[in-house]
């Protein structure tokens, strides 16, 4: 029996409305190969729907505040609980299988805590995964909420925040100004010319040594 290849993963990290999940896409159908798209909102939608309300969400699923900082903006800031840990948990080795299965997979992912970075190292430990850094402009995040019409005030800073706090990337976009379409081939371009990834490795020096 043939031995199958061991799918690739493209991380694509950053916080909410910077624009990952219309790269994520738009790559997909620009590749020549193969990739499945396993965002982390597939995973967060498959939450009871109570849990998906901030006014009755459980604090073992999550708790969030909102505050205005001393520079005069907005922040939102989720904390995550135990059950999301778990299903994030098991989203990586949702993933894993498809990896391991010969499938490639773009994901995008907006690292809350620490923890599930680390969890990510250990679970993607012999993968070959590219880390790319999404952004956004403040501005242009905001601007976006408003017209997604379902985000609080500050979402998208304060997800940043968290989601690139103890990152390192193989390479960055920013996708404030350049349509989804030449993002998705400076995408494509890129992981083709980064052959053998790094920043998974770096990280891996800094929090499992």
């Amino acid at each position: 029996m043939t031995e199958t290849a061991q799918g690739k993963l493209i991380i694509l990290n950053g916080g909410s409305s910077a624009g990952k999940t219309s790269l994520a896409l738009a790559f997909q159908d620009l590749a020549a190969e193969c990739w499945m798209h396993l965002g982390i909102d597939l995973f967060w939608f498959a939450l009871p729907p109570a849990q998906l309300d901030l006014d009755r969400v459980r604090p073992e699923y999550y708790t969030w505040d909102s505050v205005v900082e001393d520079d005069g903006l907005d922040w939102f800031t989720v904390r995550p609980g135990p059950l999301l840990d778990q299903a994030m948990h098991a989203r990586h080795h949702a993933i894993r299988a498809y990896l391991d299965n010969g499938m490639n997979v773009i994901a995008d992912e907006v690292i809350w805590k620490r923890e599930w970075l680390v969890d990510a190292l250990r679970i993607f430990e012999d993968c070959r995964v590219w880390m790319v850094g999404v952004h956004v402009s403040d501005q242009e995040g905001a601007r976006r909420e408003r017209e997604r019409g379902n985000r609080y005030p500050g979402w998208n800073r304060g997800s940043a925040r968290a989601a690139h706090a103890d990152a390192e990337y193989d390479f960055e976009l920013d996708t404030t100004a350049t349509p989804v379409p030449v993002l998705a081939r400076e995408l494509y371009e890129r992981y083709q010319a980064c052959g053998e990834p790094t920043a998974f490795d770096r990280l891996r020096k800094r929090f499992l040594s």
